[in-house]
Order: structure tokens, then sequence, then C-alpha cells
């Protein structure tokens, strides 16, 4: 069997929930992005990997940076200026989090 990395899992989930919020179907983006809808089906279900030309067409038409379509805390990111705020905020997070860890 197969070894799903988890990017590949968080990549396949993002797309789905991507896909339902733009209201498409698997056939609908499918034809959008010029792949079967067997293909987008493999790809929601981790088990096939789009190519980076398909990534950057999926994005196009999800209307989402392609970054945000790997990462588990971009849901609402509509742009790379709201994911450069997101970026700062988790980081700042993080750090607080290394310092909290320092001072205990």
């Amino acid at each position: 069997m197969k070894k799903v990395s988890n990017l590949q899992a968080v990549f396949a989930n993002n797309v789905k929930t991507r896909r339902k919020k733009n209201g498409l179907t698997q056939a609908e983006m499918a034809k959008l992005i010029g792949v079967s809808t067997s293909f987008v089906t493999e790809i929601e279900t981790v088990r096939k990997a789009p190519s980076f030309a398909t990534i950057e067409k999926m994005a196009e038409v999800l209307d989402t940076p392609a970054w945000t379509l790997f990462s588990e805390y971009t849901d609402t990111v509509k742009s790379v200026k709201e994911g450069d705020e997101l970026v700062r905020y988790l980081l700042k997070n993080k750090i607080n989090d290394v310092i909290d860890d320092i001072l205990k």
C-alpha cells in the first residue's frame, strides 16, 4: 500500500473543501483545469498527486494562492496579503509559545 504524506492529505482536503465552497462539482473542476473527473477524484482521495502546472490551475479556479492548498491553517485566506498576515500571526504565536516554555 502506498504511503500518504501528511502534506498530500492536507492538499487533498483543502482542494475538496475549497471546491465545494466554490459550488463546483468534481466534473466542473476537471473541465476547468483540463483533466478527467476521475483524476480530480483521485487527487481528493489521496490516490494521485497533481503536477505543479495542475496545482497552479487548481489554485486559479479555486481563487486562492497555490501555497494555501498545502497549509492546514489557511481556510479563510483569499489573497497573498491576507496570507502574509496569517503567517505573521502564526509566527508571533509560535514565538510566544517558545518564550513561555523558556520562562517556565
